[in-house]
């Protein structure tokens, strides 16, 4: 059990959106949950007698008027089994603000504290209920736009990634013993493992470190979606397209070539597929400084896209830029758009076709909206995740860094035992290696990590 100075007070919170709704919920946790609310029921029985898990009805009351506040449901939840790990109530009331903020002050004036943010999940971390990658979980889930983002949440919550790391961190852990008995038996002889064993052991918790971490940039896209990119020469539809699929005007749109002088990103949902979509600035060579920057970072968008929309005028031959734009397309998984299928068609597709199995070709008329529904489905089938795949279990940037530092540790402790370096060496790096990991699980961490992930919490959280 861990715990921090504070941790002993009450607190006290509105755990509903801020606004006008049906129902409103206030959360008291702490040692003194019943005794402060109890000032505040006007009801049969005393919440601290009654059984666990079981509600109320009654009234909120003004202690010090006794006038009625509203009328309300009583949560009684007896610690240990409740989020916090502490006692809890909940007061269910109408989901006026008014009505929670009186609460909530009435709440403070009989003992309790205001609640920080995400201070009842820290809360339920201090006390073990839940390990940090749990707590971070729990904002993942609340925090989740699609539907893929939110079953790895609920995994993590559940202890997917929790599990796993705590396995290898038990298993260096183990390893660390085997050398330190090693060490301490040194002068009788007696070796516990060979050098070779010894090896192959960290080897096992190395590879399973970099099979985590390589689920990184997945991971990543688990969480905020896809990411594609608009481009082709000025002038051929780039921003209307954008506006098709954002369904509003939040391009400009003009018919003068270069209106579109830096990269702009939205996110839409393509039938529950979360994607981000860059518009570019027209590829061309300009002596514009501002266009020529805006062409650059088209470039650069390029470069982290998983998904080309590339846009053709049809109703015109190649041009020059276009050209160059199929040379530097080449093997990329990429649509391409034939804009003004409403037009007669003037293009020579067998200058823009590279046989690459990721590659569509569809016509499109930004004017009537034809080859939308298509485009849509197109970009669905060649972003989709493959159901054989198994879904990674890291996304978050802290969790890669710890890994990342991990995984550097073991490196340095496999070379260790190649060079039949002193074993005391070897436990250095081995003990700053499950020290890593144990960053992420919490077993090893600072409060300023607490603050950085707990501040990023909503308050009744």
């Amino acid at each position: 059990m861990r715990r921090q100075a504070g941790q002993d007070d009450t607190i006290c919170a509105i755990s509903t959106a801020i606004g006008l709704a049906g129902i409103g919920v206030v959360r008291v946790s702490g040692a003194k949950a019943f005794q402060v609310v109890q000032s505040l029921f006007k009801g049969s029985g005393e919440l601290a007698k009654v059984q666990s898990h079981t509600a109320h009805y009654g009234h909120v009351i003004d202690p010090n008027s006794l006038e009625i506040v509203d009328e309300a449901l009583f949560l009684v939840m007896k610690a240990p089994r409740t989020y916090t790990g502490e006692d809890v109530v909940e007061i269910q009331t109408h989901g006026s603000p008014l009505i929670l903020e009186k609460i909530l002050s009435l709440l403070v004036m009989q003992g309790a504290r205001l609640a920080a943010p995400g201070e009842f999940t820290r809360r339920a971390f201090l006390l073990g209920r839940i390990d940090l990658v749990q707590a971070e979980a729990v904002m993942e889930v609340i925090t989740a736009e699609n539907w893929d983002h939110h079953g790895w949440a609920l995994k993590q919550l559940k202890g997917s990634l929790s599990r796993q790391v705590e396995f290898l961190r038990e298993h260096l852990l183990q390893i660390l013993a085997h050398i330190e008995a090693s060490i301490d038996f040194s002068e009788e002889g007696i070796h516990f493992w060979t050098d070779s064993e010894m090896g192959k052991e960290i080897g096992s918790v190395s590879e399973e470190v970099e099979r985590l971490l390589a689920g990184y940039a997945e991971g990543r896209k688990i969480r905020e979606g896809f990411t594609a990119v608009i481009i082709g020469r000025p002038n051929v539809g780039k921003s209307s397209l954008m506006n098709l699929l954002l369904e509003e005007d939040r391009a400009i749109v003009t018919p003068l070539p270069g209106t579109t002088r830096d990269i702009l990103q939205e996110t839409v949902h393509i039938e529950g597929l979360p994607l981000r979509i860059t518009d570019t600035a027209g590829y061309r060579a300009t002596e514009d400084p501002i266009e020529a920057e805006g062409v650059r970072r088209g470039e650069e968008a390029l470069e982290k896209a998983d998904l080309i929309l590339w846009m053709l005028d049809s109703s015109e031959p190649l041009q020059i830029e276009d050209d160059v734009l199929a040379r530097r397309l080449k093997g990329k998984r990429k649509i391409i758009l034939l804009n003004k299928s409403d037009l007669p068609e003037c293009l020579d597709h067998s200058r823009i076709r590279t046989e690459h199995p990721q590659e569509v070709i569809l016509p499109f008329s930004t004017v009537t909206g034809s080859g939308l529904g298509d485009l849509k489905r197109e970009i669905k089938q060649l972003l989709r995740k493959q159901p054989e795949k198994e879904q990674p279990l890291v996304a978050l940037l802290r969790h890669r860094t710890a890994l990342e530092a991990a995984s550097k540790s073991l490196h340095r402790a496999i070379k260790a035992v190649e060079e039949n370096a002193s074993w005391e060496f070897l436990a250095a790096d081995l003990r700053e290696g499950a020290d890593s990991l144990g960053e992420i699980i919490g077993e090893t961490t600072t409060d300023e990590i607490l603050d950085q992930i707990f501040n990023n919490f909503c308050i009744g959280k």
